[in-house]
């Protein structure tokens, strides 16, 4: 008998509860507590977001890396490493070619090397862009010993 008047207690009091704001129940809405305190984030997400965060070396800071580019997901593999050989070989020549080991030139912004990345050679036969890959890599390779010694003369 008292289970059935606590339950009858409880079914009448819910939705006086529920409802105390004057608005009617709604049940595909979110709860009346809830009401007005949703934060609904409509934004678009950031392109190139990067859920790497910044680091400090030596003074400089390094820009995160982009989400796909450090993830590792095995259908973007030639894309990964075709991004990170730009990367690499944009900022060793900078260095050389400016005679500069400055953080900008340094620690290059992703952003210019994947919009590059995108316009250039998003969507390429995966031949193809190995082959891209593997130049970007000996160019810098040619470079990169003159742009370390430019960089450690510059912090000594």
């Amino acid at each position: 008998m008292i289970h059935i008047t606590l339950a009858t207690a409880l079914i009448l009091a819910t939705p006086l509860s529920a409802g105390s704001e004057g608005t009617p129940l709604n049940p595909s809405g979110p709860p009346a507590a809830m009401r007005g305190t949703l934060d609904l984030d409509l934004s678009l997400p950031d392109l190139f977001g990067s859920s790497e965060p910044d680091r400090e070396i030596n003074g400089c800071i390094v820009p995160g890396r982009p989400d796909w580019v450090w993830q590792m997901d095995p259908t973007t593999t030639n894309e990964r490493a075709l991004a990170n050989a730009m990367y690499q070989h944009r900022w060793s020549a900078a260095v050389v070619e400016n005679q500069d080991c400055g953080c900008a030139l340094r620690y290059p912004d992703w952003h210019e090397v994947i919009e590059e990345f995108q316009s250039n050679y998003d969507g390429m036969d995966p031949q193809e862009m190995f082959k891209i890959i593997m130049a970007y890599r000996s160019k810098f390779h040619q470079v990169v010993s003159r742009a370390d010694s430019i960089c450690s003369e510059k912090t000594q």
